[in-house]
């Protein structure tokens, strides 16, 4: 049993995208937490997290599309469920490009399908809905953005998550109206990284998959400076999120869970750090590319609010999430992935 997240002992928590790389996390820590874990996504894509774990000790997996409206309503009308974490999307920005309509079916109409559904049936008292650092109208400046700074979104992904706020927005104003005791909080993180993350053209990812298979990683926008972050911090704001839910406090509409100002790295600096913590590393290749998309320069969050209403901090700086992320990936190679998602998730919250 995890002493830190009693509050989830013995109730019903439903993760949508709990087949993806931070709902394999969540459900995990949930289950280790004495929840009973409902999920509700895609099939797991090959090679994922999810697909390497024979048995996460979820009690039930329902393969839906969020975009299918129908096929939700049939769900919550059957359902009912002590509170729900919204993951589900389409969470890449370069597949956002190629993908847009998609990404806005799934990112908007999808997250106002589940939201409009679990309201109308009445079958959750709250839903915490992830959305991302991407949210803000970036104008490259080295502050953090706090929750009340304007939104926006240049790429298809970033103003689909945007989007994905406003939709939150009105349902937290259709919940005072149609349902009161429904409540509803967006929570933005930054680039997150961790053991078990396969995504394409994702930074740490891809440093990966060069070292396993002994060539060098080509480097794209080296001098971009991210929120770094290790999945467990801001999964840990979420479910801080919740257990005040849980509790019935009155709490701000979103927060942001971001790390400290010593993870204000650049892509570079964090590449050529995990290399020099994986022996046998090749390396890096910085290879300017001219016809690479456009990718915000540097985006930073402001977590003051959480840390001061929520008395969340993050436990992590950027070295120690690469660390952490590379002994995930050792321990999981001479033991079985689901041993490694242990070991660290006890460390993390405290094992009884």
């Amino acid at each position: 049993m995890l002493t830190q997240l009693s509050d989830y002992s013995g109730k019903k928590i439903l993760i949508t995208g709990h087949t993806g790389f931070k709902g394999s996390w969540l459900s995990r820590i949930l289950v280790l937490a004495g929840a009973h874990v409902y999920g509700l996504a895609l099939a797991p894509e090959d090679g994922s997290l999810y697909k390497k774990i024979s048995d996460l000790g979820i009690d039930e997996s329902s393969y839906i599309d969020i975009r299918d409206r129908l096929a939700l309503e049939k769900y919550f009308k059957e359902n009912l469920f002590d509170g729900v974490f919204h993951l589900a999307a389409q969470p890449l920005v370069i597949k956002s490009y190629s993908e847009p309509i998609e990404t806005f079916e799934t990112n908007v109409i999808g997250t106002a399908n589940l939201l409009h559904s679990i309201m109308v049936n009445k079958s959750a008292p709250w839903a915490v809905v992830v959305t991302t650092d991407k949210v803000y109208k970036n104008v490259e400046k080295m502050d953090g953005y706090s929750e009340n700074e304007p939104l926006g979104g240049k790429d298809p992904y970033s103003a689909s998550k945007a989007a994905t706020e406003m939709v939150v927005s009105a349902w937290q104003n259709l919940g005072e109206l149609q349902n009161p005791t429904f409540k509803v909080v967006s929570v933005r993180a930054g680039n997150v990284i961790g053991g078990g993350d396969t995504a394409a053209n994702r930074l740490i990812p891809d440093l990966i998959r060069g070292f396993l298979s002994d060539q060098k990683t080509v480097i794209r926008s080296p001098q971009s400076i991210r929120p770094w972050q290790h999945v467990l911090d801001p999964l840990n704001g979420y479910l801080t999120v919740g257990s005040a839910l849980i509790a019935s406090k009155q709490i701000s509409s979103a927060f942001n869970f971001g790390p400290g100002d010593e993870s204000k790295l650049t892509v570079q600096q964090m590449a050529e750090y995990a290399c020099a913590q994986w022996e046998g590393s090749h390396g890096i290749d910085l290879i300017e590319d001219k016809n690479s998309l456009p990718e915000s320069g540097l985006l930073w969050l402001s977590s003051n609010l959480a840390i001061e209403e929520l008395g969340w901090r993050n436990r992590f700086e950027a070295k120690e999430a690469i660390r952490w992320t590379i002994d995930w990936e050792r321990e999981s190679m001479n033991s079985a992935p689901l041993q490694a998602l242990d070991h660290q998730i006890n460390d993390f919250f405290g094992a009884k």
